[in-house]
C-alpha cells in the first residue's frame, strides 16, 4: 500500500470511527466468537441516544450502511444478521480510541 492510499483508508477510517455507536457494534462484533450478531443484538448492545426504536431506524439507514460500504462488515438485511470483517488498522484505531476515550481530561 503506497502512503497516498494509506492515508486514505485512514481519512475514511476515522469519518467512520468518528461516531460511537458504530465503534460500539465494531467492538461488540468483534467480541463475538464468529463476529456476528443479529441486528437485535447490536440494538440491545448499543447505548440508545432516545429509545431503540429510534437506534433501529439510524441502525438501518445509516451505520450499517456506511459500515458496509466500507467493507468492514456483511449485512444481510433478509437475516437480519452483521458479520464483522476485522481490519488491522482498524482494530488499531480502535484500540487507540478506546484508551484515549476511557481517559478522563484535565480542564
Amino acid at each position: 500500500m503506497n502512503a497516498t492510499s494509506h492515508t486514505e483508508k485512514c481519512d475514511e477510517l476515522l469519518e467512520l470511527l468518528c461516531h460511537r455507536h458504530r465503534r460500539q457494534i465494531l467492538r461488540f462484533l468483534d467480541n463475538q466468537p464468529t463476529n456476528t450478531a443479529t441486528i437485535d443484538e447490536l440494538v440491545s448492545h448499543v447505548d440508545p441516544p432516545s429509545g431503540e426504536s429510534s437506534l433501529s431506524t439510524r441502525m438501518h439507514h445509516v451505520h450499517l450502511p456506511k459500515l458496509a460500504d466500507s467493507g468492514l462488515i456483511e449485512w444481510d438485511s433478509r437475516s437480519e444478521t452483521v458479520r464483522y470483517y476485522p481490519d488491522p488498522l482498524c482494530q488499531d484505531m480502535l484500540q487507540t480510541l478506546r484508551s484515549h476515550c476511557a481517559q478522563p481530561t484535565n480542564a
